[in-house]
This record gives C-alpha cells, sequence and structure tokens, in this order.
C-alpha cells in the first residue's frame, strides 16, 4: 500500500528545511484532515508552504487563487525550482497555451494550478472546473475580499459562488498578512468559509528595522541611505505618480540606477520595471502602492516610505515587502506634514461618507504613529489586536534612537490654552491645526483679525517657532491623548478627558527632538549582521547565483535566497551531503546547483589560503 510522506519529510525533501515554523505544521495538518483554514500570518512567514504542502499530498488538483500575475509567476518558478509540477493560466497567455494547461491539469500532471479570481467569471473556465476532482482551493490575499481591507478587490466576490457550483465542496482556505478582527470575520462570511481552523500567528517580524524619520530635507536622506547600501534591494514608495518621477529622477541623477513603476505608465514600461528590479538588474524601484501586492522577492533589504501611507493596514503590508527571507532589513517612514494633507485629498475624493470616516480615522492612527516616542515595533502590534505586548523592543527606532528627548511642557500648555481661547472668543466653535498654528505664530491675516483672535491673551505667544515645529508639537499632543480632532475633511481640535488632567499635574511633557541625522548606526550594525560570515564569498556565491537563474529565466531568489546563501557561508559544504543540510536546499536543487556552488565555495576557501 502506498503511504505519502509526511509533511515534515516533504518540507526537507523537497524545499529544504528542517523544521516548520510557527503555526505552519498545525495549518497543514487541519487541512489534510479536511478542514478549512484562515491563517494571518506575517509576509515572511512561510504561509505559501501551508497550501503547498497539502497540495502535492492530496489527491487531485489544488486551485490557487492569487491577484496578480506577477505572484503567479513567482510561485510557479519557485516550485518547479524544487521539482513540483504547478503552473499558472493568466490573460497574458494565448489560447493554445491555455488549452495546453487544461490539459496538463486533466491528465493529473499538474498538482497546484494558479489562476486570477477574474478567471471565475469565464462560465468555460467554471465547465472545466467542474470536470476537475479539486482537492482544495486557496485563496491568496484574502484581505481583498473584505471592503474593510485595504486592498478590496469585488472579484474576489466571484469565488465564494464558484465554489458553491462545484458537485463535491473541496478543503477552502484562505490566507493574507495583515487583517484585522473586522476584516477577519468579513473573509470567513465572504468566502463562505465552515468552521475554519483559524490561525493569528502573530503579526511582529523581528527581523525588519522600523523607524520614523522626520528630515528637513527627505531627497538628502534618501540619497545618503542608499548611497551607503549600492549593492542591495530596495523599494522607495511615494504617495504620487507626480513623486515617484520626482525621486525617481533625483536618484539618476546621483549616479544610482532605479526604475519607477505606477499605474500612469503603460502595461509594458511597468512590466519592464518589475522584472528589471526582480531579477536583480537594477537595485532600486521608486513605485506607488501600485507596486508590490504579490511580490515575493525574498532579498529586499529595505522599504523606504518617502510619504505617510494613509493606513496602517497598507504600510504594514508595503513595508513587509522587506525581509522576506528572514535577514535583517529596514523599513524606514519619512514623515512631512504635507504627507497629511495629501492623504486627506485623497480620503475627500471618496463618495462613500462611511468609507471616508473610516479612513480619515485609520489617518488618524497612522498620524499618530509617525509622533510617538514609545516602541514602534509595540504600536504596530497593539493596532493589529496582538496580546502581551512588551512595551519595548530595543531594536526599532524609537527603542534605539540616539535623539534627545526635549521637554515641551510650556509649549503644550501653550496650546492647549489657545485652543480654549480660540473657542471662548467665538462661543464654542473649534478649528483646525492651521488656524491654531497662525494665532500661536502671531498671523495677521484677515480670517484672524475677523474672529478677533488677535485680542486673545494667545495670539503670537509662540511666534519664534516655524509653524512646521508647532503643527509637529499638535499632532503629538494628540498622539499622546491630550488633543483630538473630530475627523473629517476638515478636523477640529477639541480636548479629551486626559486634557485637564495633564495641566493640573507636574509631569513634564518630553517630546523627541526632530532633526535630520547623518548617521544610522543601528541600521548599519544590523546591515553588518547580513554579512557576517564573508563579503568576499557572499559576493560570490550571489554573482554565481545571478548566472544560474539568467539561463534559466527566473529570478536570482528563485534559486536560492540571500538567507540561504549566507549559509553557505557559515556552513562551508564540501561535498554533496554537506550541502544538503544547508537551509533551503531540497533534493532537486542539489541535483541542479549542488556541484556549481561546492566548486566555488572550494575555489574560495583555496584563493583565501
Amino acid at each position: 500500500m502506498f503511504v505519502l510522506p509526511q509533511p515534515i519529510d516533504m518540507l526537507k525533501n523537497i524545499f529544504g528545511y528542517t523544521s516548520f515554523r510557527r503555526g505552519q505544521e498545525e495549518i497543514i495538518d487541519n487541512i489534510l484532515k479536511g478542514n478549512d483554514a484562515l491563517a494571518i500570518m506575517p509576509t515572511g512567514a512561510g504561509k505559501s508552504l501551508c497550501y503547498q504542502i497539502p497540495a502535492i499530498s492530496s489527491k487531485g488538483v489544488s486551485i490557487i487563487i492569487s491577484p496578480l500575475i506577477s505572484l503567479m509567476k513567482d510561485q510557479v518558478d519557485a516550485l518547479r525550482q524544487s521539482g513540483v509540477q504547478a503552473a499558472s493560466i493568466n490573460s497574458s497567455m494565448t489560447w493554445d497555451e491555455v488549452v495546453s494547461i487544461f490539459r496538463l491539469v486533466s491528465s493529473g500532471r499538474i498538482k497546484l494550478l494558479y489562476i486570477a479570481p477574474e478567471r471565475l467569471d469565464n462560465n468555460g473556465f467554471i465547465e472545466f472546473l467542474h470536470s476537475l476532482d479539486i482537492a482544495l482551493i486557496v485563496v491568496d490575499e484574502a484581505h481583498c475580499v473584505s471592503q474593510w481591507g485595504h486592498d478590496f478587490r469585488p472579484s474576489y466576490l466571484n469565488i465564494a459562488p464558484a465554489i458553491a457550483s462545484l458537485r463535491q465542496r473541496p478543503v477552502v482556505a484562505a490566507f493574507t498578512a495583515t487583517a484585522t478582527p473586522e476584516v477577519r470575520e468579513d473573509i470567513i462570511r465572504q468566502l463562505e468559509l465552515r468552521s475554519p481552523f483559524s490561525v493569528v500567528t502573530g503579526f511582529d517580524r523581528e527581523n525588519l528595522f522600523f523607524q520614523v524619520e522626520h528630515p528637513a530635507d527627505k531627497t538628502k536622506y534618501l540619497l545618503d541611505y542608499i548611497k551607503k547600501f549600492p549593492n542591495v534591494s530596495g523599494i522607495v514608495y511615494c504617495s504620487t505618480r507626480k513623486e515617484v518621477e520626482s525621486v525617481r529622477d533625483k536618484i539618476c541623477r546621483s549616479g544610482i540606477s532605479a526604475v519607477r513603476y505606477h499605474a500612469g505608465l503603460d502595461s509594458d514600461e511597468r512590466l519592464q520595471s518589475q522584472e528589471a528590479f526582480i531579477y536583480d538588474k537594477v537595485g532600486i524601484i521608486v513605485a506607488t502602492n501600485a507596486f508590490g501586492m504579490g511580490i515575493d522577492k525574498s532579498n529586499v533589504r529595505y522599504v523606504i516610505h518617502y510619504n505617510m501611507p494613509a493606513t496602517m493596514d497598507a504600510y504594514y503590508q508595503e513595508a513587509g515587502r522587506a525581509g522576506r527571507d528572514g535577514l535583517p532589513a529596514d523599513c524606514i517612514l519619512l514623515f512631512g506634514e504635507k504627507d497629511i494633507m495629501t492623504a486627506r485629498y485623497f480620503i475627500s475624493q471618496s463618495e462613500d461618507n462611511g468609507t471616508k470616516k473610516s479612513a480619515y480615522l485609520k489617518l488618524r492612527g497612522m498620524v499618530d504613529y509617525c509622533h510617538t516616542t514609545g516602541c514602534l515595533r509595540s504600536w504596530i502590534l497593539n493596532y493589529f489586536g496582538e496580546g502581551d505586548v512588551p512595551e519595548t523592543c530595543g531594536s526599532c527606532g524609537s527603542c534605539t534612537s540616539q535623539t534627545d528627548l526635549v521637554d515641551i511642557t510650556t509649549e503644550a500648555k501653550k496650546i492647549i490654552s489657545s485652543v480654549y481661547r480660540m473657542a471662548e472668543q467665538t462661543g464654542g466653535r473649534k478649528f483646525g491645526s492651521s488656524l491654531l498654528t497662525d494665532v500661536l505664530r502671531g498671523s495677521k491675516k484677515a480670517r484672524i483679525r475677523s474672529l478677533g483672535f488677535d485680542k486673545i491673551s494667545t495670539w503670537g505667544i509662540m511666534k519664534e517657532y516655524k509653524a512646521e515645529s508647532i503643527r509637529g508639537m499638535i499632532n503629538f499632543l494628540m498622539a499622546q491623548g491630550f488633543l483630538q480632532t473630530e475627523d473629517g475633511e476638515f478636523p477640529l481640535l477639541s480636548f479629551t478627558g486626559r486634557t485637564t488632567q495633564f495641566l493640573k499635574s507636574d509631569t513634564k511633557l518630553m517630546m523627541r527632538k526632530q532633526e535630520e541625522r547623518a548617521e544610522k548606526p543601528v541600521s548599519a550594525r544590523k546591515r553588518k549582521q547580513i554579512l557576517s560570515v564573508n563579503e568576499e564569498l557572499f559576493d560570490s556565491l550571489r554573482t554565481l547565483r545571478k548566472e544560474l537563474a539568467e539561463a534559466e529565466g527566473v529570478p536570482p531568489y528563485v534559486v536560492f535566497s540571500d538567507k540561504t546563501l549566507s549559509a553557505m557561508c557559515e556552513i562551508l559544504p564540501s561535498d554533496r551531503e554537506a550541502f544538503l543540510e544547508v537551509s533551503g536546499v531540497g533534493s532537486v536543487k542539489l541535483e541542479k546547483y549542488g556541484d556549481a556552488f561546492i566548486d566555488a565555495i572550494k575555489e574560495w576557501k583555496s584563493s583565501s589560503r
């Protein structure tokens, strides 16, 4: 009697890993037992293996619904490199190519078939599904099914009806990296999951270094940073197409190659930019949020947000594209007050008032994140409802900051007093931070005179401060809960329950001094940890990897991840048996690449004596 190999054996023999990560084994076991599943796992936590192993183990074909062609291609390439029969059907294929895949699937020669949700709109394809023995349906990036998620995609609503139409319902598993409790409930409802085994493995990505900077000159900061790490891959996110064009041009003028990506470019250029980045032909891509979902490039060493995103959900999803291989990576947000205005403008364009209200609340949370003096990692984990979050992590920009804290108690009380005086002068009316800033700086604008604010005691009491500094303090007070806004297109300031308590207390209010730093010692130290083995050997293996990848027409990280190369540098395998012990080396990759890498290591050993 034929007995299928155990998941742990498949993990080693096919994928080259000796142990499961948190949550993986439980999800795999439940799927193999026939239970629906919902898994919330951070980017880089290995969620793909949670359905790939059951798919390989199961009789019949598994259908993986994925939002982007690039993601499907990455997954299929990686599986084939490991000796697994997989294919995708997408809109770029000819009808003859599609028919060929249909035949392979029908004959049982394909175990995993990747499709976009739009494929389920095609009646002919639905009929094809009816002819198959389907063991498992996987919904990747499942937050796209929820209108409460940050990437809602209407085509995902086709999934449940398509499943319901099958003659026999298969196991259904949904996966996503970020989902609030509200989104999780919506996923279960929209996909009609049946008492799913649910697991939230935790949102913490310990290898990511989070940092918020408030530089006076964002461009200078960005160029200084990328020049420090010229030979690594990084993503720079901007909030608008215009900003993408500007930032990319500035990078190129500084002598560094970079490509651009946004929805205003034609599809050919977007594809060229994406492939240049994925195939390591260029190290930097400057993009809007149109780029990234489904990008599985594992060796991205930094993600820099040139502008603040509008929600923490979007920020964490985008930042999480760094360090998928588990090695240290930087996630840096460059904040400027104009970012708030840009985000509010985009929100104001929505016609749905209910959506607007939710969006303004999420934006307020994002601004609070940018102004907190507390642990950034803890802030993120608390946002996603993580339990037992420590107050400090010791490894984010706030916890390791060498920037001084300054006492702004006096300034804070002046700001709060001015909010009170402005309301008193106008019979209880509320005003926004811009007008408050003008009053504090002693502006003589017509509106200030017409409201009589030039006569109140707080007019001009902070005239020595720059407007940006005052607005930063106002945002800080909101982040600390001493002021609040009635969120809308024009947010109006008001007091909280903590305001009076603060005014009556003797507690000093300390705010981190916002200034551009010339150096980032912690970030630089983390970078060195990656190559603590031997930089010369690592570069040699990386060059070899790229040559092999080009010969096969696949991205370099599909051959081996940076983490696997780093492990080779540590173990220095001299024969096939030792090479198989390297994490990320399975039996198929041993046969394909083992001799080439062993020879390269031997050559380095010989030359370094």
